[in-house]
Order: structure tokens, then sequence, then C-alpha cells
């Protein structure tokens, strides 16, 4: 099967794009399904390391950061995901000349993934193709305003956000939707062991959604504990920070010395996590996570065994006591088992036999798309 992989707009197919977490699926894509036998073919900017079998190259660099507006990785810039607007320059341009590349390359039979959601409806929207044989989905759906009627969530959680906000049932056999689970992989030699340590970490953007208050709460709760923060934003919106704070900047290749050297992971978040990929990658160094009791934490986190998700103050001041009584090395081999790249794309070569299927008996509905 010909899978047609769009890169995502604002960055470029790499692992030092590791900062988003969407680059990162369509970076892994390929190297989970080759293997498997499916044929790749890559849209996205000139320099990525795409791993597919073909990469159809959109813009070269020089015209991506004209569009995007300043040098990639630059500090300043704002959030990351500020870059995200399908209503941008870039977005608009990138769009149009995928839309055109889709229509010379995709054929009856071959699926088109998408897995930014909205961000490429304008490249797919009315494509002929899709109604001559070809099908799409979204294939790594961690976000709650979701474009087509065929879907692959990165945890219940996101999909049980997304029929509620949707107000339906679920999909049944005779349903035209089709609507899996499949998490987000992981190289795990890319997460050694770590011997863990004193403080409890935080890896994240630092905004109030996040739990940056909650974090800074509890540490003056508790001058006994150190902590350390590290991502991107201003810290200083929170007002002071503790003496037993350590503040750091946002972080790439430092990431599993950062976390394998924890004595746990803190992740307080106060929205519905859809993933929250750092408590992954801190498992897989064998660190425990510190939680709030909600959202895909109910799944990535198993209570008393890998972690503890919490509702209140007294909750969190315990967890930072009781961590230690956990097992890193089985923290580490539950995360390896669930979470490794061979164990994530058998879930996604079950996806598409089921796509492939539907495909064949043309199925894929071109009504039905979220506005």
């Amino acid at each position: 099967m010909r899978l047609h992989l769009l890169a995502v707009p604002h960055t470029v197919t790499r692992k030092d794009f590791a900062h988003c977490a969407f680059t990162q699926k369509v970076y892994k894509l390929p190297r989970m399904l080759r293997p498997l036998g499916y044929e790749v073919i890559h849209y996205g900017v000139a320099g990525s390391d795409s791993g597919a079998n073909f990469d159809v190259e959109l813009m070269d660099q020089d015209e991506h950061l004209a569009l995007l507006g300043h040098p990639y990785h630059a500090q300043g810039a704002g959030f990351y995901g500020d870059d995200a607007n399908s209503e941008s320059g870039l977005y608009k341009q990138w769009n149009l000349y995928a839309r055109e590349a889709l229509k010379e390359y995709v054929q009856p039979g071959d699926c088109i993934l998408l897995p930014f959601g909205h961000a490429h409806a304008a490249a797919i929207r009315g494509l002929p193709v899709l109604s001559a044989g070809a099908s799409a989905i979204e294939s790594g759906i961690g976000y709650y305003d979701t474009l087509l009627p065929w879907r692959i969530y990165e945890s219940e959680a996101v999909r049980h956000g997304c029929m509620a906000k949707e107000s339906r049932h679920g999909v049944t056999v005779e349903s035209q939707r089709l609507e899996f689970v499949v998490p987000n992989s992981y190289d795990v030699d890319e997460w050694p062991e770590g011997p863990g340590g004193d403080e409890v970490v935080f890896l994240g953007r630092l905004t109030e959604g996040k739990g940056i208050r909650i974090i800074l709460d509890l540490a003056r709760m508790r001058p006994d504990q150190r902590f350390a923060i590290a991502g991107q934003g201003d810290i200083s919106v929170f007002g002071d920070v503790p003496s037993n704070v350590r503040v750091l900047g946002p972080m790439t290749e430092e990431r599993a010395a950062y976390l394998g050297n924890a004595k746990a992971i803190i992740a307080p978040s106060r929205y519905v996590e859809p993933f929250c990929g750092t408590v992954v990658e801190a498992a897989l160094c064998g660190t425990p996570a510190i939680t709030s009791s909600f959202g895909a934490f109910t799944e990535t986190v198993a209570q008393d065994r890998t972690g503890f998700r919490c509702q209140t103050m007294r909750e969190f001041s315990d967890a930072l006591n009781k961590v230690r009584q956990l097992n890193r090395k089985d923290i580490r081999a539950r995360a390896r088992r669930l979470y490794g790249l061979r164990s994530v794309a058998k879930g996604y070569d079950a996806v598409f036999k089921v796509v492939q299927e539907r495909t064949a008996a043309g199925a894929f509905p071109t009504s039905g798309w979220n506005a």
C-alpha cells in the first residue's frame, strides 16, 4: 500500500525539531512502516530526513525561512506552536504546493496521511482522487479540533474528548467512520536507563495549562525537595521562583540525561492531556511520574506502579515521598513494551489493513468532514 505523508508545514522533518511532537510523528512513521512493506512518500521542505521511500520537496529552505519569518530554533521567536497557523502565508503556500503534488502522485488505492488535521485541509479538500479510489486519514490526533471521518488518535483520552465535543456516539461496524487509537512511538535506544537522582523535574511549555503554578506552590510547600523546570516560556509571569527550583530553558539533545537523572518527572497538567510525551520519555529512562489524575495519564501512568496520579496538593506532596518505592527497571520495561517502535508499528499495520480493505471497497466518505 502506498502512503502519502504530509509533513508539518512550519518545521522540517528532522530529529532536531524534537520540540514538535507532530514533526516527530512524521519522522518516525516511515521508519516504522517501510519495514512492514509500505511505500511511503513524504511531502515537505528540502533538507528533510524523512526516512521515506521518496521525498517530494515542496519548497527549498530559503523560501521556507522567508515565509516562516525567523531562523529555525530562534530564541525570542515566541512559542514554536505559534507558527502553526493555517491562515499564515507559509501554510497557504505550503498547502498550495502540496495540493499540486498530490494531484500528480496519488493514485486510486493510495492513502494520504494528515498528521496535523485542519492544517492540511486546503491541500486535500475536494481533491479529485479522493472520489476516485484514494483515501485520507488523520494519522496522529493529539488535538480536539478534528477534520476527517477516518482518524488515528494518540490516546483513548483524546478520542473520548473528541466524541464529547462532537456530541456523538462511538463508531459501529456499519459506520462510515473509522477510528483507531495508536500511541506515540519512541526509539528505545535513544532513552537509556538512568540512575535517578534527587531532583523532581518538569519538561514542557511554561504555561498555566501545564501546571507550572502547581509546581511552584508545591516547591513552597516542600522546601526540602529540589525541583527543576525546563521548557519554553517566561516563568516570571507566575511570580517569584522559590530557591529550591532550578529554571532551565528549552531542551532537545539533553532530554534523556535530564529525565534519566531525575527522582521523578512531574506533570500536573490542568487540561485533558492528549498524551504528554515527556512522561513516557521519562518512563523509558526508568523515571516515575507524578501527574494529574485525568487525561492520557490514566493510560500512560500505572497508579502505584509507574507513578502517582494526584488531585490534591496533599497527594502531590505524598507522592514526592513515595516515588522512591517504585521499581525503575519495571517502569522502563513497561514503557519499552508499550511505546517502542516495533510495538507501535503493529498498531499502525492493523489500522492500514482496515484502511486498505475499506479503500478497495470505495468506502472513503467524501462528506462528513468537520468544517
